[in-house]
């Protein structure tokens, strides 16, 4: 008689008939003003930080689980300069004993975040549980972010305190107010025409490009220095979420022989717009009136500028960068403020849950249980709190990067374009993955149409995916559907 498939069926048994009862899933959307000035008060810490992002690894993830006997966690800050600086990393590593080399998969978060916001996908240690091989999941802070360090970009051109606007945009919409229900994918209006002076962009599209070129080394060559320093020859799998995707595919592009496969998770900054520095100058001086286009693989492409209010787009250079600080600044308010903004977000997975059958049917483990739970949501969201408050200069770097439209001032879609139509097929990732969720506010269409055009000339390398009951943060609304994405690009020949 089978004693251990004994054992193992009646604790699996005993799991199941308890989840619903172990799991704290009652809603609070409200943080009470004692609990905010309990989690701003513990913010004044210095350590408060590291302090949190160990107590969400053991939570997520605790030893004591039966389903974590067979790896291992190690906190690391690596060294990527003589100067000092360095990158944070959390790295599971799983299955040491078994032969082979290990496959190395390193995962890049956006901006507003640190690597903690990727709780929901520690988990992808159990999905690996009966892998040949041996694996190590690097979930990294970027450089400036989190428990990194936060070196400024030593470049005159780069202000600390005053974002470079883009070209003024004169648009023709006698269409308005408009109707949001005439929208084409609900945030893009197709108007009749609008105006940009020439000359303007000339001078702004000199001024920029040696600033990207800036952007793109600072953050970059952390990653690079990050990988040497960990005696990494190549990443298996290279996977960046929104900000963080823009910096994992920029870095594919300069170190194509260091990456074999590339996951983009709802990446910023992919599709190409009016106000790109990759525009061809058509003329050099003088008033040009152009017909705008739908299409975001066109330089004609409005996004959405046409639906942004005055106020908004003041707000983006003027106020968003220095948010971070002032929440801080508003002490037990700017807790609530946070909580409220982020609560929801987090507890909907529990709809998704119920969904698709409840806990028995969706928490498959020990370490499942704790999702969506008062208890998960209170501390990824004081991480996160504790993180952003922090102080970090990509405040300023990401206005830098991006319009207020949310599009890169250099699009990622000709990053990777330039790449693919000058690269050696022996040189690059084997493929690329596009993940967008079903309710992405990211131009999913601009990635889809990004994997079409690289398909056009490497056939079937690029990979375009839709994440049920996501939105841009789908490893988070849906972490289920995303671990296992992530866990079969890794070990299928795709």
């Amino acid at each position: 008689m089978n004693w251990q498939y004994i054992v193992r069926r009646q604790y699996v048994t005993s799991l199941k008939s308890s989840k619903r009862a172990l799991r704290d899933t009652t809603p609070i959307p409200k943080l009470p003003l004692s609990s905010g000035w309990a989690i701003w008060w513990r913010s004044l810490k210095k350590s408060n930080l590291q302090n949190l992002q160990n107590d969400l690894v053991q939570l997520m993830v605790p030893k004591s689980n039966k389903e974590n006997e067979n790896f291992t966690i190690e906190n690391k800050k690596v060294r990527i300069d003589g100067e000092g600086n360095y990158l944070n990393e959390v790295c599971f590593s799983i299955g040491a004993h078994r032969p082979g080399p290990a496959k190395e998969v390193a995962i890049l978060h956006g901006y507003g975040a640190s690597l903690g916001c990727f709780a929901r996908n520690f988990q992808l240690i159990n999905k690996f549980s009966n892998y040949e091989h041996p694996v190590k999941i690097h979930f990294l802070d970027n450089l400036s972010f989190g428990l990194s360090s936060n070196p400024k970009i030593k470049s005159p051109r780069i202000s600390h305190w005053k974002i470079p606007q883009t070209p003024k945009i004169v648009l023709n919409d006698p269409d308005k107010p408009t109707d949001p229900k005439k929208l084409y994918n609900k945030y893009y209006k197709l108007i009749e025409s609008f105006e940009m002076d020439a000359g303007e962009f000339s001078e702004y599209k000199a001024k920029l490009q040696p600033i990207m070129e800036d952007l793109e080394h600072y953050y970059v060559s952390a990653i690079d220095s990050w990988r040497r320093a960990s005696n990494i020859s190549a990443l298996d799998l290279l996977v960046g979420h929104s900000y963080g995707g823009y910096w994992a595919g920029s870095y594919t592009v300069r170190h194509p022989q260091c990456v074999k496969k590339l996951v983009l998770l709802s990446p910023v900054g992919v599709e190409r717009h009016a106000n790109a520095v990759t525009k061809p100058l058509t003329q050099s001086k003088g008033l040009q009136t152009i017909k705008p286009s739908l299409d975001p693989t066109s330089y004609a492409f409005l996004s959405r500028l046409p639906i942004l209010s005055k106020k908004t787009i003041w707000k983006w250079y003027y106020l968003q960068p220095f948010l971070p600080r002032i929440l801080k600044w508003m002490g037990p308010w700017g807790v609530q403020k946070y909580y409220d903004m982020w609560y929801m977000k987090l507890f909907k997975i529990n709809k998704l849950i119920e969904k698709h059958g409840g806990p028995d049917e969706m928490l498959q483990n020990a370490n499942d249980m704790v999702y969506g739970t008062n208890r998960e949501i209170h501390t990824i969201i004081e991480y996160l709190y504790n993180s952003i408050t922090s102080g970090t200069y990509s405040d300023i770097y990401v206005k830098n990067l991006l319009t207020p439209s949310t599009n890169s001032k250099y699009p990622l879609y000709d990053k990777l374009m330039e790449f693919y139509s000058t690269k050696e097929s022996t040189v690059g990732p084997s493929a690329i993955h596009l993940l967008y969720g079903q309710y992405d506010f990211m131009n999913a269409e601009a990635g889809e149409k990004l994997a079409q055009a690289i398909n056009s000339s490497q056939e079937n390398t690029a990979h375009f995916h839709s994440v049920s009951e996501g939105g841009h943060n789908l490893y988070i609304d849906n972490p289920f559907e995303v671990n296992d994405l992530i866990h079969r690009i890794l070990v299928e020949n795709c």
